[in-house]
């Protein structure tokens, strides 16, 4: 059954949302895709806190807003794309549940599905992360190979704080112009899910899978690089060592994005244009793409030593003026006696 096929007279009317009505054979296996879309919104959501609970600790540390341009760039656009992941889940599981118990599909077109949010932060996520990364395999490769320059030209420099995250930005943004320029030149019936794919076109789709798999595996080779540079140089020079700690956290975010970013994306282009792989493999591997958007914070827990110091620091403080107000308060919510008082007052009460 043809799902998008509708009468051109209610297209070129402008009733681009309409209830087309289907029968069970369409909507059998949507109960699969409801419980796959709640596994996903829950790791999202619990992606969303994380990278909330980072950004707090990156921006909240003064060190940490020049010392991690690039990695609060990364934050940004795991945020975006853990708040996307939520809503595109709460969006499908709407979508789902209303066509099994209505029997019916809403049929769509490419403008309608482009100026959806959640499809909006999802572009914006897919691109930013990958172009972040991509940008952080180069700084350490230039701060080793070219140690003097990076020195004097690009750390602490407008370089670093501006033009990098402009260019990311900028990319960002003219490729979001791309796409809705592709959904409103050649406006027209596309599937009732509304995917990326299904908004702006095959091709713009391609684009973003290749956009992740090169940047991701382009950021990987570039920090590999520097560490096996840095890791070399650090037998002569101690002070190199610190080089490499940094390198470390680096090159394991890039090749946890290529594992878990790039493959699925792999295995996407794959379904695109050769053939169509199980849902036992496909699922898996959107989760897995869930899960590195929320696994940042633990590799910088797990590597950078300050990082976790800091970590460690904010949390002893909220504990400690928690403690700090309940001694302050009695169990009934008024204020305790001070030391000693209780004494006094029984002196003059007895």
């Amino acid at each position: 059954m043809n799902l998008i096929n509708t009468s051109d007279q209610a297209f070129n009317s402008g009733m681009f949302t309409r209830n087309e009505t289907v029968n069970t054979s369409v909507t059998h296996g949507f109960e699969d895709l409801i419980t796959y879309h709640i596994v996903n919104t829950s790791l999202g959501a619990i992606s969303t806190l994380v990278n909330t609970l980072l950004m707090i600790i990156f921006l909240g540390y003064r060190p940490f807003r020049t010392r991690y341009v690039l990695l609060i760039l990364l934050n940004v656009g795991d945020l975006i794309n853990s708040m996307a992941i939520v809503l595109t889940g709460l969006n499908r599981i709407e979508l789902y549940s209303t066509a099994i118990r209505t029997m019916t599909l809403p049929v769509r077109t490419s403008v309608e599905c482009a100026i959806e949010p959640w499809l909006i932060l999802k572009l914006i996520g897919d691109i930013l992360i990958p172009v972040s990364t991509f940008w952080m395999g180069v700084e350490r490769l230039v701060a080793i190979l070219f140690p003097i320059f990076y020195r004097f030209s690009v750390d602490g420099k407008a370089v670093k704080y501006l033009v990098v995250p402009g260019l990311s930005l900028l990319f960002v943004f003219c490729s979001i112009c791309v796409a809705f320029y592709l959904a409103f030149s050649e406006n027209h019936l596309t599937s009732f899910y509304c995917g990326r794919k299904a908004a702006f076109g095959e091709g713009f789709g391609t684009f973003i899978y290749c956009c992740n798999i090169t940047c991701n595996v382009a950021s990987t080779i570039f920090a590999t690089a520097a560490y096996f540079k840095a890791l070399n140089l650090s037998k002569t020079q101690p002070r190199m060592q610190r080089q490499v700690n940094v390198i470390r956290y680096y090159l394991l975010i890039s090749v946890l994005s290529t594992l878990l970013v790039s493959l699925p994306n792999t295995i996407a282009l794959f379904q695109l244009y050769v053939e169509k792989v199980s849902d036992s493999l496909s699922k898996p591997a959107y989760w897995m793409q869930t899960i590195n958007s929320g696994i940042h914070f633990f590799v910088y827990l797990a590597l950078n030593k300050e990082f976790r110091a800091r970590t460690f620091r904010m949390f002893k403080m909220v504990h400690s003026e928690e403690m700090s107000l309940s001694k302050k308060q009695s169990p009934d919510g008024c204020e305790t006696p001070l030391r000693g008082s209780a004494k006094a007052l029984t002196a003059r009460t007895g």
